[in-house]
């Protein structure tokens, strides 16, 4: 005899368990579980910070068993805030962004503020657009980077009641208000350090001027410190690239491959002084021996590169956290937006040293 086929189960039914899937849990359920009142449940969800760390916990863990799913959209209209921020920021692909980027979201978030973050790729149209869909989005404040941006956008926030606030770019001389550093100032101390080292022929290679503001002025500063020298600015020696390592080693090979090359390179960005320093390597050139370079960011990679590279240290984080806390003061508050100036730092290493003329 064949063997007897045990009798199929049946299947669930499917009405029921679209049924089940559609019962969602309310705010009251939430409560209840909590042993806590909706309107706690309700603070504890938009305004954490109000909320005891203990009770705001019992909350969360009940949020957790319910599967509970906060309507941010009914509680922004009546509150016509919708606790979020947006960011936009011209490149993911440099660390140095995602540095203050991460400080920004941290603060917001434990300020019980969601960050929406657009990229623009250095195009003022682009980031007008992203600009326009996240004010569609009914965000209470706008962070952005540098003071390159259209007029027009500038002027659709301030009717529209949006606070916005630049970052990396210190405003000077316009009511816009920044929390930055100096980027001229920073970037002389750069060049004014090669030079008290001895050095008299100096290259750049900075970020694309025509794009981005922060480069302008570190060229700027590049030019100008070496005019109060009485130094030579040689255009041969100045190259706007981006920031890619491989542009950084693409223009100190030209450099190197001119009649009188530069003893010493200031690169207005770390990434960029790394790719330097490659093909310094690939040449069989000593750094700081045969030529000195030094860089612009002090990302956490320039103490391990070798040698260890000089740099200007920037406060990215320190710049996305008082960004973040200024914004958030002013939507909460309904207060002016400061602006701040923050300090830079020369972070002397192993790739500067007097030329060898000098030594």
């Amino acid at each position: 005899m064949p063997p007897t086929r045990s009798k199929p189960e049946k299947p669930p039914d499917q009405s029921k368990v679209a049924d089940a899937a559609r019962v969602k849990a309310t705010i009251r359920e939430v409560a209840h579980r909590a042993g806590v009142s909706t309107a706690t449940v309700s603070r504890a969800l938009n305004r954490p910070e109000k909320v005891r760390a203990e009770t705001r916990e019992r909350v969360l863990q009940a949020v957790r068993e319910t599967h509970f799913v906060f309507d941010g959209i009914a509680a922004s209209m009546i509150s016509r805030r919708s606790r979020t921020i947006g960011l936009i920021i011209p490149t993911i692909t440099n660390s140095i962004y995602a540095a203050s980027t991460q400080s920004i979201q941290h603060t917001a978030q434990a300020a019980g503020y969601t960050v929406l973050l657009g990229v623009s790729e250095f195009s003022p149209r682009l980031e007008a657009d992203l600009a326009q869909r996240l004010l569609e989005r009914r965000v209470d404040g706008l962070i952005l980077t540098g003071g390159n941006h259209d007029q027009s956008l500038i002027e659709k926030m301030r009717t529209n009641g949006v606070p916005f606030l630049i970052t990396w770019k210190l405003m000077r001389g316009k009511d816009w208000p920044s929390v930055s550093f100096d980027n001229y100032k920073a970037a002389w101390s750069a060049v004014e350090f090669l030079v008290s080292l001895g050095h008299r022929r100096l290259g750049l290679v900075c970020g694309r001027t025509d794009v981005n503001d922060r480069a302008l002025d570190r060229r700027q500063a590049f030019e100008d410190c070496l005019e109060r020298h009485g130094l030579a600015v040689d255009p041969v020696l100045i190259y706007e690239r981006d920031f890619e390592m491989e542009e950084g080693a693409s223009a100190m090979s030209a450099m190197l491959d001119t009649p009188e090359p530069p003893t010493a390179v200031f690169c207005a960005n770390d990434i960029q002084a790394i790719g330097a320093l490659s093909q310094c390597r690939e040449r069989g050139l000593s750094v700081p021996g045969d030529i000195s370079i030094i860089g612009f960011d002090d990302l956490p990679v320039t103490s391990y590169t070798r040698p260890k590279l000089t740099t200007v240290r920037v406060p990215a984080h320190d710049m996305g956290r008082r960004a973040a806390e200024i914004m958030i003061a002013s939507i909460e508050r309904q207060i002016p937006l400061q602006s701040v100036e923050l300090q830079t730092e020369l972070i002397a290493r192993e790739t500067t040293a007097p030329p060898r003329f000098r030594r």
